[in-house]
This record gives C-alpha cells, structure tokens and sequence, in this order.
C-alpha cells in the first residue's frame, strides 16, 4: 500500500521497556548470560520440536507442524505437493506447486517462485521432486496413522512416495532491527537474558504453542526465547547471507493478461459475451489498484476536486460533497488502472485525475493559493510572488522554488504553507527565497529536520536506489525527493533526458510511488512542482532525467559569465518521519 505522510496513523507505538541493568550497575552485557531451566514436556513453555515425518507418520494438527503439514495448510484445490529429496541426508522438504507451475516454500508462504527451478537455484541440495496431488495428501494426513491410513496410501497410488521422509532441517534467525531482547520463557514477562544486534544469529530449537515465540540458541551456547515477528531468515555463522527471494508479481497473471478469473469455471468464461468478460476483468482491475491507492479521509471543509469549482462546493451538502469527492477518487483510480495495464505513454503523463488533487488543490495546477500567489497568470505554477505569499519585505519575483514546494508537496502543504515551513527552518533559507536562488538538498532536508525526521542526500550512480529499493522505502513512508532534468520549453516542464531538451533545468520533484505495471515493468509517478500536477513515467524515462542534469552557476571570477555545470546525477534525498521504537518483548 503506498503510504503518504499526511495519510499515515497518529498512533504512536510505545517505548521499549528499560532493559534490566546487571548487578553493580553498568550496560547490560551479552555474556555472559545465564542457561534458563530445560523446558520440560510438561511445561507450558514447552519449545515444539520438528522432527522428520512422511506419508505414514504425519499428522495433521498435532501441534508439530512441519513443512509438510505447512505446505497442505497453505494448498488451496488444484495445487499438488512436492516431496523434494535432500542430497545431503536423505531427509527432503516439501513445497507446493500451483497450476500455473508456480512454487511456495511453506517456510516462506509470502514469497512465489516462478518456476520449481527459480527455487532450486537457492536451494541447491534439494532434487528427484515427487509430486502428490494436495487433495490426495490431505486426505491421507487427515486418517490417523495405522491400517486405515495405510490402506488409503495403498489405494490412492502413494506406496511409492510414502516413505520419503521431509522435516525442515536446520533453522536459523536474525534480528530485523537491533536491541532485540531475549528471555528466559516466551513472554515479555520473562527473565531478560541478552540484547542482540542485527549481525547476530540464533539456532532456532523449538517454537511454543501458536509459534509467536521462538525457542533459540545463542552464539554463545545459551538458550533463550526471542518474539518471533522481531526476527528473519539467516544463514549459519559463516555463511554468506541468503539470496533475496524472487519479487512476487504485483498482480496475478490472469488479471495482468485478462484470461479467465480463477473462481469462474473456464467453461462459463468462454460463453460470456466479451463485452461482459471485459467488464468483470476491469472491475477486478480497479478493484486491486483500489487497494493499493486507499481513498484518503473525507473532509467536508476541505478544498474541492479539482473538477468541481469552489463556488459550486462551498453550496453543496456535505453529502454531495461527499459523493463528488468519492467520484473524483473512482476517476483517479480509473486513471491509474489504465497507466497499470495498459502502460505509460513514451515521455510520461500528466495525471488527469491526480491522487494528490482528490483532497488538496496539489497536483490541479493553477488553482487556489497557486494562483493567488502566481506570479502572474498562466506562468509557471512554482513562479510565485513572495510579496503575496510571505507578506511585505519579501522579493516579489522568485522563479526557482521547487525545491520547498516538492517537499512541501510531500508533507501535504499548501504552497504558502511550504514556503513558510522552508523559511522558518533556519540555517540559510530565508536568505535562499530572499536571493531568489537555486536550492541545494542540505536547506531541504532542514525542513524535515525541524519536524524531527531523520535525512539523508546520495548522488552518483553507484548510490542509485533500484526501482523496487524505492518501492519499499515509499512503503516505509519515507519522503523521496529527486533531482532530475526537465525541459521547461520543448515539454513544458516535463522530465526529460537532458540530450532531448530544449531547455535544460535541474529541477527537484517529490517521487510519490513507484509500482510495477501488469507487465512487471516499473513506473514511477512524482509530484512536478513546476506546473504543480502529477506525472507518471516508466522507469527508464524517469532514469533517464534523473542520470544527468545541470544548471547555470556563477563564473569563477568576479565578472566571468555564468557557466553550465554538470551535476552528478541521481540526487536522492530520502527523509524518513519520526517514530518512537516499537516495544522489544
């Protein structure tokens, strides 16, 4: 789900709970630490071994759930299990496969492989796949181990799989984040026994009941408990990390490629007329991009759509509001649909129907305050009279704010907003909108400072963020605001490559999302402040203007003309909002 700042909770988590200092003062040490007390099958604390098990001895809901039991909770009808053989001991795992070929690892059930050979490439010791039909396995686990459950084997054709035995073998953990606590029994109220860092690795032992925590060993030998969402996969100590598993698609590909939706028989599907199976495939298409764009909160004393004029607005019930901002939103998310399936047009679009314009006059262009503010009619919308926005003493003409207005963009801010969030900064600002100058990122990153944000500034191409590096971090909530090329005459103020533009301008934009298409291709929308709209490129359009870009600065000496400078290219400035720690069981 993409995440913008000024939709984003007010529920602040709470602190961590002080870790308990060892005798005599000082900082908790990691050693050494005390052995808990062994955890005997009685107790309710019991950590649950995951022993080998096959065809024969399996059960299901015994409360030692293997991969195998896990791979036939997680098939669904028409998907089949398959019983790989480990070379190494004999003892193999088990995965379900999809119709479509596709392969889950129950030990990851988030992440599909496109093809069991995708897996194998990170799971090099396993072969000789036996597939078993996952209604055919169900039932079988599902009778209980003994003569019934043998004559069923017999009867389905399984005897010669049944004794190929799968367990999920060796298990190792990290921390996700650091100061991660460890206790003597799985809960919070249990005796501390270490804090552990990202770098370190536990062996995971056991799990209790319902698998929240995980019975662990340290690197040290000692055995504690850790909460098991604070953790992620690991290799042994020693081992390179593991490979990152293959993105799984944004969309499924019958919804990608518009064939037959899994719930409908196919025969039924080819008797549809194709005016209603286009219908049902774009309905589910705006449903799932639906998803992904949550429509914002809806404030009956906030600003129009960008389709509806203030007049007519502020004479409307809040009911009518209600449904032509509803309207406004199915628009923009119809809008979004088309750019998803059916691609971005070469050189970007401007979004008719912008996100940012369904509850702000962001993204309308020159409307509102832009306008009010403008300095003049039908100019470029960051060319703002600061005399009209800030009040008496400040330059009247200013041509290069898109600096504060894209970060102000990204926090949701009016432009006078904006410009006065950059002014009240500190540091240079207020002198930078005096000057009439350009902005470098360190007074940018002034303005997330001062709410208490965390900044950093890369360029270069060996800093360069992939597409799906971005995704994630636009999922985190971070603010991204890149410095890229834009041609202010040849494309009125689009992203371009600067060997394609008329006029060169280094130009910074807010990135707002950055998803994969139906084809798995990357587009990224930004926020322009230059014409105060929303525009979606491809990636390799973004990429492009983003790689190269310059502006004019002055000479070396007193009285030298203003040279071209070449920037470095691929300027990111990531801002990350405040948040207090979630607590460390």
């Amino acid at each position: 789900m993409i995440q913008f700042p000024r939709f984003m909770s007010a529920f602040v988590p709470p602190r961590p709970e002080p870790l308990p200092a060892p005798a005599g003062g000082g900082q908790p040490a990691l050693q050494p630490a005390p052995r808990p007390q062994p955890f005997g099958s009685a107790s309710t604390f019991d950590a649950t071994p995951v022993p080998a098990s096959n065809l024969h001895t399996e059960r299901l809901g015994d409360g030692s759930a293997n991969c195998l039991e896990k791979a036939v909770t997680l098939s669904r009808p028409g998907d089949s299990i398959l019983l790989m053989r480990d070379a190494s001991d004999g003892v193999g795992h088990a995965l379900v496969r999809k119709p479509d070929g596709s392969v889950v690892d129950p030990n990851h059930p988030t992440v599909r492989y496109e093809t069991l050979g995708q897996w194998q490439a990170t799971h090099s010791r396993y072969s000789q796949p036996v597939p078993v039909p996952a209604d055919r396995m169900r039932q079988v686990l599902s009778t209980p181990p003994g003569p019934q459950r043998e004559a069923l084997i017999q009867k389905l054709g399984l005897t010669g799989v049944a004794d190929r035995q799968v367990a999920d073998g060796e298990r190792w953990v990290s921390p996700r984040k650091d100061d991660i606590n460890t206790r003597a029994s799985p809960s919070t109220q249990g005796t501390w026994i270490a804090t552990l860092n990202r770098d370190d690795t536990m062996k995971v032992l056991g799990q209790n009941e319902d698998g929240s925590w995980l019975n662990v060993e340290l690197e040290n030998g000692t055995q504690a408990w850790v909460y098991a969402p604070l953790t992620q996969e690991a290799n042994a100590p020693g081992l390179p990390p593991p490979a990152p598993p293959p993105r799984e698609p944004s969309f499924p590909r019958w919804l990608a490629n518009g064939t037959c939706p899994p719930e409908i028989e196919m025969h039924v599907w080819t008797h549809l007329p194709k005016e209603s199976r286009e219908q049902i495939i774009q309905t589910a298409r705006e449903k799932a991009v639906a998803e992904t764009w949550p429509m914002p909160e809806f404030d009956p004393n906030g600003p129009p759509p960008s389709s509806v004029s203030p007049l007519v607005w502020n004479h409307l019930p809040p009911e009518g509001k209600q449904q032509l901002f509803q309207q406004e939103w199915q628009a923009a998310v119809r809008e979004q649909t088309s750019l998803i399936f059916n691609g971005v047009p070469e050189g970007g679009v401007v979004a008719e129907h912008p996100f940012l314009g369904v509850d702000s006059s962001l993204g309308d262009g020159q409307v509102g305050e832009w306008l009010e503010n403008a300095l003049r009619e039908g100019s470029a919308a960051q060319y703002i009279n600061l005399e009209k926005a800030l009040g008496p003493g400040w330059r009247q003409v200013h041509y290069n704010l898109c600096g504060p207005l894209a970060v102000g963009g990204s926090l949701g801010m009016s432009p006078k907003e904006a410009l006065t969030a950059f002014k009240d900064a500190g540091g240079t600002n207020a002198g930078i909108l005096n000057g009439g100058g350009t902005t470098k990122a360190t007074p940018l990153q002034k303005v997330y400072e001062a709410r208490g944000w965390t900044t950093g500034y890369t360029s270069g191409a060996a800093t360069m963020p992939a597409p799906e590096d971005m995704a994630r971090m636009l999922e985190e909530g971070k603010a991204l605001i890149a410095l890229v090329n834009i041609d202010t005459d040849g494309a009125d103020g689009m992203l371009r490559d600067m060997a394609d533009s008329t006029k060169q301008v280094s130009h910074w934009v807010n990135v707002r999302a950055v998803e994969e298409n139906g084809n798995g291709d990357w587009m990224v929308r930004v926020y322009n402040p230059f014409e105060n709209r929303e525009e979606v490129y491809s990636w390799s359009d973004f990429e492009s203007s983003w790689a190269k870009n310059g502006g004019m600065v002055p000479g070396e000496k007193e009285g030298d003309p203003p040279v071209f400078k070449l920037n470095a290219g691929h300027g990111l400035l990531v801002a990350t909002p405040p948040q207090d720690p979630p607590a460390s069981p």
